[in-house]
């Protein structure tokens, strides 16, 4: 059986599709899946070692070309790259209304009779659902990992696992004497306060524990400066192959981090950590392991440093 999975992004979103991926491959171990990704996150994608073929189309690096231009490239780039394959399945992980499209004539190439996805009271975009041979209902209050994993039980006809596996290598897994700070995120009310991240560290000299810092441009290798003011054994993690964070994030056992892509990654390794949420829903898009704590306030500067502490105090660093 050959199956393709769309999702095209966003890096958090695409992590948290790993466990339905491993869903499948477990009751369907000779199956062929492959995933269709925005190319911006090809190298998130591959970080799934169950994934056995990935294709990258071009969304986000065509977004200023005129319409028509860009229609006239993304049928080119789906016509050579599916033109010779045929799919038992094709499953839309993303239901927006650009994916419900792509994967119709997706559909048509590949002759496949099963294009699946959320049917339009579930899909984020509903108004080309009618696209879909089959549209599956899973309400949209779940956490994301779980509705995927639901769209994909349903769609291939096997019981639903509420255990979750992400298809990371995780050899070497959980080294005691380094903790990851996350900070940066796209959307500046998911950040936490520099001055709040300072105690933390200041916190940390005190337990004897080196700090992995991602660092991706001037603002954040600037609050990297400013760590490592407080705080000399933290280091920066400069970077932007996402093979190499994870080869990285597997040495370390803990991490605090805000709702971003590479908080997930850390979630995903199964590594005990606090995740710190504003604006967005730990409901939705938090962890999905009970050792993986979240703190939830309205506002990112209502977190206050100190329960975090406390936190940390729980724990057993070595």
């Amino acid at each position: 059986m050959r199956i393709l999975i769309i999702k095209t992004s966003s890096l958090g979103d695409i992590i948290h599709s790993f466990p339905a991926i491993e869903d499948i491959k477990k009751n369907y171990p000779e199956s062929r899946v492959d995933f269709l990704v925005d190319n911006t996150f090809l190298s998130t994608a591959k970080l799934n070692k169950s994934i056995d073929n990935f294709f990258p189309i071009s969304l986000r690096e065509t977004k200023n070309q005129s319409f028509m231009k860009r229609l006239k490239n993304l049928n080119e780039e789906i016509n050579e790259s599916f033109k010779n394959i045929n799919y038992d399945f094709v499953i839309d992980f993303q239901g927006l209304m650009r994916t419900q499209i792509i994967g119709s004539k997706i559909k048509k190439i590949s002759s496949s009779k099963n294009f699946i996805g959320y049917d339009f009271r579930s899909a984020k975009e509903g108004l080309f659902t009618f696209l879909y041979d089959r549209g599956i209902n899973v309400t949209k209050d779940e956490h994301a990992v779980m509705r995927m994993k639901k769209l994909a039980a349903e769609s291939l006809n096997y019981e639903l696992s509420k255990e979750h596996e992400y298809g990371f290598n995780q050899e070497g897994l959980g080294k005691k004497n380094k903790i990851i700070f996350v900070h940066g995120s796209s959307k500046r009310n998911k950040e936490y306060p520099l001055d709040h991240w300072k105690k933390l560290a200041d916190h940390l000299n005190n337990l004897n524990l080196d700090i992995c810092i991602p660092v991706h441009g001037e603002n954040q290798l600037n609050f990297f400066k400013e760590i490592n003011k407080i705080n000399s054994r933290s280091f920066k993690l400069e970077t932007d192959n996402f093979h190499e964070i994870k080869e990285e994030f597997v040495q370390c056992s803990f991490f605090i981090g805000v709702d971003s892509g590479l908080t997930h990654i850390c979630a995903g390794l199964g590594l005990s950590g606090i995740f710190l949420f504003g604006p967005t829903d730990p409901s939705k898009v938090g962890p999905v392991f009970d050792h993986q704590r979240v703190i939830k306030r309205s506002e990112m500067t209502e977190i206050n440093p100190s329960l975090i502490i406390e936190m940390l105090k729980e724990e057993s660093f070595e």
